[in-house]
Order: structure tokens, then sequence, then C-alpha cells
């Protein structure tokens, strides 16, 4: 590898390197996975020193690959995790074994990436340098696994650059970024089992017809063995909720997994968030066919624990005993939040606040948020509806998000405007309501940074 001299650009700090990174655009010319191949060839090809599992999908890729993630580090594996966006630090992004990557290690990598990929006239776009930092800080660390989870679509994305995955999984596909991959579900599966490789297994939610064809078509051509995961091969037993004893086991939900790997297992989950079992069941059967393969060893009880410790923030998360923030921003999203919502205020625990939960939102400009909007006041969930910007240049006006809710919302049901995040939700924090937090990954950001 190209070792640094006195005529290399340094940064020194952390801050030098978020500034320069938050200058450049998130999309540049060429795709990523051209950009990606040139990268990482130029780097050694460091991807190809340890096993990849790599996760496409519109939602729940995250949770995906954090329970993955976990199951492979219970099981004595050193396991890279890479995911995105970021909440908090850039540096959330890259992790091992649940630590985010240090900030010398993060400053050390960043300046080989810059300084190689200049050396060679190739401009990186946002995305290309973490997954650049991430390889080189793998491969370093001697991981046993990454897993790896794209950044857009997945044909073309950067970390489609990786050739040799050992197992492909493909998550829920819905209609998002219709302006880069497509405005209909079969011309976004495309761009999404466009990281199906030739021999490698794919696991693939499957409740999507159409979807499904196209993945299970493309798996034919590769010669993948394809295995779905639908919601008849999960039920959930229990979703039991006590927001008074939330540090206590007090949030939980049981569910049975059957199908070609688990013979009616009891799983338990430490949430309520309802589509963290589809996401668990996707996760958990991508973990049995790596062991059918001989590529892992892991036994049942370990297993089983680390769905229980798996916690992956922002995904209908406590922060304290009566709020939760959730960083569904789609109309799919939306619609698995409020299945989550509508049944915690059904719960026996919550028999007294049924239908009296108040709601704190933001959305940015390139969403479906007339849908959004539409689906969270037809779950009659909220009394309350409470609305702020974030976002920074994307943000969308509150004049439109309020004309959106005035459109949909009970006429009994109160509404609430605030140009400033930090005043809407120390608002929101006076309540003494189940409070939920929604729309925006960037409002779940600047929630959890308070």
């Amino acid at each position: 590898m190209p070792q640094l001299n006195m005529k290399d650009t340094i940064f020194l700090k952390l801050s030098e390197i978020e500034r320069f990174l938050d200058g450049i655009p998130q999309f540049i010319e060429g795709t990523g996975v051209q950009r990606g191949r040139k990268l990482l060839a130029q780097l050694r090809n460091p991807e190809e020193s340890f096993k990849i599992i790599h996760v496409a999908g519109t939602n729940g890729k995250g949770s995906v690959c954090s329970y993955i993630s976990e199951a492979l580090t219970a099981s004595g594996y050193k396991t890279g995790l890479f995911t995105s966006p970021h909440l908090k630090t850039m540096r959330e992004r890259i992790r091992i074994d649940g630590r985010i990557i240090s900030e010398e290690d993060f400053v050390k990598y960043f300046n080989e990436i810059y300084n190689i990929a200049h050396s060679i006239g190739l401009e990186p776009a946002y995305f290309d340098y973490f997954l650049g930092i991430a390889m080189l800080y793998y491969k370093a660390e001697s991981v046993d696994f990454c897993v790896l989870e794209t950044g857009l679509g997945g044909k073309l994305d950067a970390t489609n650059a990786i050739s040799s995955p050992v197992l492909t999984v493909i998550t829920t596909i819905s209609l998002e970024h219709t302006a880069i991959l497509g405005d209909t579900i079969a011309k976004i599966a495309s761009e999404k089992a466009g990281i199906i490789k030739k021999n490698v297994p794919v696991v693939y939610q499957a409740d999507n017809k159409e979807a499904s064809q196209i993945i299970e078509n493309e798996a034919v051509k590769s010669g993948a063995v394809a295995i779905p995961v639908s919601s008849k091969d999960y039920t959930v037993i229990k979703l039991h909720f006590d927001y008074e004893n939330i540090k206590n086991s007090g949030v939980y939900i049981d569910f049975l997994l059957h199908n070609e790997y688990y013979k009616n297992d009891c799983i338990r989950i430490g949430t309520t968030a309802l589509y963290q079992v589809e996401n668990c069941s996707l996760a958990l059967t991508a973990i049995g066919v790596l062991k059918e393969n001989n590529i892992i060893s892991i036994n049942d009880e370990t297993l089983k624990n680390a769905a229980a410790n798996t916690h992956w923030a922002g995904r209908m998360e406590a922060l304290g005993h009566n709020i939760y923030v959730d960083g569904a921003h789609n109309p799919q999203g939306i619609k698995a939040f409020t299945a989550s919502v509508q049944q915690m205020l059904a719960t026996e625990d919550d028999k007294n606040n049924k239908h009296k939960a108040v709601l704190l939102f933001s959305v940015v400009s390139d969403k479906n948020y007339k849908e959004m909007v539409r689906i969270l006041c037809e779950s009659v969930c909220f009394k309350e509806y409470i609305i702020t910007c974030t976002g920074g240049v994307r943000k969308r006006s509150l004049d439109t998000i309020k004309a959106a809710f005035d459109e949909y919302r009970e006429s009994d049901s109160a509404i609430a405007a605030f140009d400033d995040f930090e005043e809407a939700f120390n608002y929101v924090k006076c309540k003494n309501e189940l409070v939920f937090c929604t729309g925006s990954l960037y409002l779940t950001g600047d929630i959890e940074k308070i």
C-alpha cells in the first residue's frame, strides 16, 4: 500500500475531516460501484481478508445487520459492522464487536484513503470514504466477518464493489429514492437484487410477490440458492409493555420462528417494535444458512441470547418511561411504526391510556410526507400532533407539514408547530402521556444528541 509522504495532505483532527466530508456532495459523477472497485483495487483489496455478509433492502437493513453482527460476536467471531446513516457521530458507521472506531483510527485511515484516491485522480463521494476506511480498518484489526449494509440501492452501490460475499440478504422493498432507483417495485427490486452473486446464497423477505419474483429470477441466473422468509414463518406470542418498568424486562416480544432452520423456536427480542420480529427472523435465517454451510458454529442458547440482547438505536427506542423515538422515514416504515404503537396502546398495562399518545413529527423534503401523515392520522393513535423542522437544507417547511395534518387528522385532535426542534422536544418532554417521535432520521439523530 502506498505510504504517506511529506507532500501528502494531512487532516489532523476529526473535526477537520467532518467539515471536509460535509462539503462533499452525496452524489457525484459515475457510479458508486465503479469508484468502489477502483478504490479497493488501489488499497490492494483489503475486503478479501475477511468474510462478508452483504445486506440490501428499503427498510430494516440496519436492524438485520445488527442482529447478525450480535450473533456472530456472541459466538466468538470478531465482527465488523458497517452501516449508514449515523445518528450522533460519523464514527458510528464503522464498528467492531459493537464498539465504534476510535477517533485516532478514523483520522488515520481517512488520511490514507484521501491521499491514495487523489494520487490516482479519483474523487470519492461522501459514502466512498467510509467504505474505504472500514475495509482498511477491518483488515488491520483482523476481523473474521464484516456485516456490510448497502448505502443506496444495490447494483450500483459502492458496497457492491465487493465480489465474493459468503451470503447476501435482502430486506423489505418499497418505493423510496424513486428518482434514482426507479418508480416501481420491480425496478427497485432489480437494483436491490444486484447484490446477488454467483453461487452465493441469498436470504430475502418474500411477502411482496412482485419483488420476490425479481429476486428469485436473479438468483436463478446467478446459480444462487434463494431462501425466502415471509410472515408465514413467524408468529408473535406476546408483546409485553410495562412502561413503568422498562429498564427491568418491562419491554419485550416473544415470537415463534418456524422454517427450514428453526422448528417453532421461541425467540425473545427486547423491543416493542413489531417490525423487528421480521428483521430478527431474516437475521436468524441468515445465521442458519451460514451454520448449515459450515461457515460458522453457534449453539441455540448463544443465538437466542444474542437476539434478546441486540439493541439498535432509534428503532422504537425508549428514552425514559414515556418517550419513544423511531427512525421510520417513509410510508412503509410509518405503517410498521403505527402497528407497533397500536399494540402498545392496546396492552393491558396501558389500558387507561388507549389512544392518548402524543406525536412529535418531522420529515425532509424528498419523502412522500402526505402519505406518511395520512397513515399516522388514520391509525387513530394520537390525540396531539407536534410538528417541527429538522434536516438542514433538506428540511420541509412547517406550513406544508401542518397542511397535511390538517387534511387528515381527527377534528378533536390538537396540533402545534415549532420552528425550533429543541423547543418542540422540550414541549413534549413535559407530557405525562406516551410520546412518540418519528418521521425522519434527522429528527432521531437530533433527539439522540440531547
